[in-house]
């Protein structure tokens, strides 16, 4: 009897060890292209105060345009620089009379909190 209750767990098992793989994607367990798509969507933030869009990471670079208050901001890209400074690359909505442009440029996180 124990030989046989024995043959009967090991085969149960080999079994479910042989089935659940195949319920896998070939990638393991990863997430769809959608569930990615729906997390990589990002709502632009709105500047609480006005600060200046640089061109560069330097507090000594070119002004781009002045930024007002309530301005939508989309961060693209977040870095530290050597003097332990966090810079943003931002993106902003500049209006030139009556038409609206994309300006990209660089800001310092201290200059907008």
């Amino acid at each position: 009897m124990n030989l046989l209750s024995t043959f009967i767990v090991w085969t149960w098992l080999l079994g479910i060890a042989l089935v659940v793989p195949t319920a896998l994607p070939a990638g393991g367990a990863q997430k769809s292209i959608v569930q990615q798509r729906k997390d990589n969507i990002t709502v632009p933030l709105i500047a609480i105060k006005e600060f200046n869009l640089l061109s560069s990471v330097s507090n000594n670079s070119a002004i781009l345009t002045r930024v007002k208050a309530g301005t939508p901001v989309n961060i693209i890209k977040v870095w530290d620089s050597t003097d332990s400074e966090k810079w943003l690359l931002v993106n902003v909505i500049s209006q030139d009379l009556y038409q609206l442009f994309y300006k990209k440029g660089w800001v310092k996180i201290t200059d907008i909190l």
